[in-house]
Order: structure tokens, then C-alpha cells, then sequence
């Protein structure tokens, strides 16, 4: 019980903050298209990313002083460097993760960038897919850089270039499916 109302203060802490900052007098439209899913969402991303980056740091204590750094597209290894490489892309996911949630908590809606024109009335629905598409995102990117930050660890070029492709895939489905849900959702039936 005592979870669940420090999970209600810290979310009604935070719609207070975001209500502040784009002036919303309504704290329906303020809450109705973040929700608890995409909290969630958003929160397992920073924990895939924090984790990237102890394994990083970690793996910057104990590998040798040279490790294979990059690889072909056929995994084989064609560049050496140090084991600090590794945090690169943690540290640059972690700062694409803030600015996405920059925008999600801190960005007018109405500033957005949505794919097509919301008809009066259609808003929340709209920006509820857009906040889907950003925490879904956030997560990828959180899941990418944990699992290549480990095949990285392991000098598995042949998974990194995997894990490559199927992160582009799921990256281009969250996309396209976020923008047609915009258009389907923004028009009156």
C-alpha cells in the first residue's frame, strides 16, 4: 500500500511540474496522454542504460589494455582500441534517452512534431501515440545498448551485426506504427 501512494505522489508530483511548465489549467489534458505504461516504459529504459554503463565500467577494469573495437559487416574484427570504448555508447544512448524524455515531459504537445493534422477534439489520442512511440523508442534504445554493450564485451561480431539489423527493424516498426496510429487517430469517425 505503501508503494502503490508513493507511485501515486511522485507521478501527481510530477503532472504538478509538467502543468507548471506548460501552463495547463486542466489536469485531465495534462495526465490523459502519459501513462502509466509509458512510465514504466521509460523507467526500464534508464535501468537498461544504467547497467550498460556498470558493465562498461567494469569491463574497463579487468579486459586487456587492447580489444577489438569494431567489426565488418561480416563480424570480423578490423579495428583495436580501449576496453573505455565500451561506455561511448551508453554515455551517448543516456543522453539521447534524456533528450527524448525532454521532449515527452518538458515539450508543449502542441509543439510536437505529429505527422498530420489533429482535428479538434482528437488530441489526447494523438499525443498518447506520440508518447507511445517515444517511450517505445526510449526502451529499444535501452535494450540495444545492453545487449551491444555485451556483445561488445564478448568480441562477438557476428551478434553485434545481428543485434544491428533486429534494431533497426523493431526501430522502423515502433516509427511507422506510431505514425499510423497518429493519422487513424486523428481524424473524427
Amino acid at each position: 500500500m505503501q508503494r502503490v501512494r508513493s507511485t501515486y505522489r511522485l507521478r501527481l508530483f510530477c503532472i504538478k511540474i509538467y502543468m507548471n511548465y506548460v501552463n495547463y489549467e486542466d489536469e485531465d489534458m495534462a495526465k490523459s496522454y502519459i501513462t502509466k505504461k509509458h512510465c514504466v516504459i521509460e523507467v526500464l529504459s534508464y535501468v537498461c542504460l544504467v547497467v550498460s554503463i556498470i558493465i562498461a565500467i567494469v569491463g574497463m577494469a579487468i579486459l586487456p589494455d587492447e580489444i577489438a573495437t569494431h567489426f565488418d559487416g561480416a563480424g570480423n574484427i578490423d579495428g583495436y582500441g580501449s576496453p573505455g570504448v565500451l561506455l561511448m555508447l551508453p554515455l551517448i544512448m543516456l543522453f539521447s534517452n534524456g533528450v527524448m524524455s525532454m521532449v515527452l515531459h518538458l515539450m508543449s504537445p502542441e509543439a510536437w512534431n505529429t505527422p498530420c493534422k489533429i482535428e479538434p477534439g482528437r488530441e489526447v489520442l494523438v499525443y498518447r501515440d506520440v508518447s507511445s512511440m517515444i517511450t517505445w523508442m526510449e526502451l529499444e534504445f535501452g535494450v540495444f545498448t545492453l545487449a551491444m554493450t555485451i556483445a561488445s564485451w564478448q568480441q562477438n561480431g557476428k551478434l553485434l551485426m545481428i543485434e544491428t539489423i533486429v534494431f533497426m527493424v523493431l526501430l522502423t516498426v515502433v516509427v511507422v506504427y506510431g505514425i499510423v496510429a497518429c493519422i487513424i487517430h486523428s481524424k473524427r469517425r
